[in-house]
């Protein structure tokens, strides 16, 4: 009776001993899925260009890793950017004298040698390819005597920015985020981030503030920063 039990015991656990080493050998042959093998693929991709910050992970979520933004306008274009800019810019951020609500987070985690990093990353991407714009050539052209009498103190003659007066460059970025910032500029809605285009904005029309927006986003002035 006994032997008979020990019998059935053995073959009990050579049977699951044999299950688990077909399972075993099932497991290591059969190979992932087409999902698996999609995600492997993706963890395995290194996509940070070479010479990309690694503190510039968080901006590239948004601003992507070549600068080039959203073309909608939801989010600006900042390869070219001056990089006194950028610096001035994180650096009110940072310290909590300029307040962004999408960006305060991420600033305050920097590093005074990460925001430089990312600056110049930025400053020295390419130059990204503007979509052409439905603005006729008499828009674009009113749009620049527009631009020389209202932002050339300021922005520059080309819209190219100013390094002294921490004046960003404007030529050739969306037009969408261009009109959204003037919108904001006007209605006081981004605070201390638009002290002094508020009072510049308030004094143009807004029909001539779109065919400034025309000009700008052509790019067709730009410069070297």
């Amino acid at each position: 009776m006994l032997a008979a039990a020990v019998r059935i015991l053995i073959i009990v656990i050579v049977l699951v001993a044999l299950v688990g080493l077909v399972a075993a050998v099932w497991l290591t042959t059969r190979g992932p899925s087409a999902a698996q093998a999609a995600r492997i693929a993706e963890v395995l991709e290194d996509t940070t260009p070479a010479g990309e910050p690694p503190a510039f992970a968080h901006c590239a979520s948004c601003h992507l890793h070549d600068g080039s933004g959203r073309p909608d306008g939801s989010i600006p274009r900042l390869a070219g950017q001056r990089r006194a800019v950028l610096e001035n810019k994180l650096y009110r951020l940072r310290a909590g004298t300029m307040h962004l609500p999408v960006m305060d987070p991420y600033a305050r985690t920097l590093l005074l040698t990460e925001v430089t990093d990312i600056a110049i990353y930025l400053s020295q991407l390419p130059e990204i390819e503007v979509a052409s714009s439905a603005a006729s050539d008499e828009q674009r052209a009113a749009g620049a005597a527009l631009f020389a009498q209202h932002c050339v103190a300021c922005h520059g003659a080309r819209g190219e920015g100013d390094d002294g007066l921490f004046a960003s460059r404007l030529c050739g970025q969306y037009a969408g985020y261009l009109a959204r910032r003037l919108e904001e500029a006007a209605a006081g809605t981004r605070g201390t981030a638009d002290a002094i285009m508020q009072g510049v904005v308030d004094t143009v029309p807004t029909d001539d503030l779109g065919l400034i927006v025309a000009w700008l986003a052509a790019g067709k002035g730009c410069g070297s920063p």
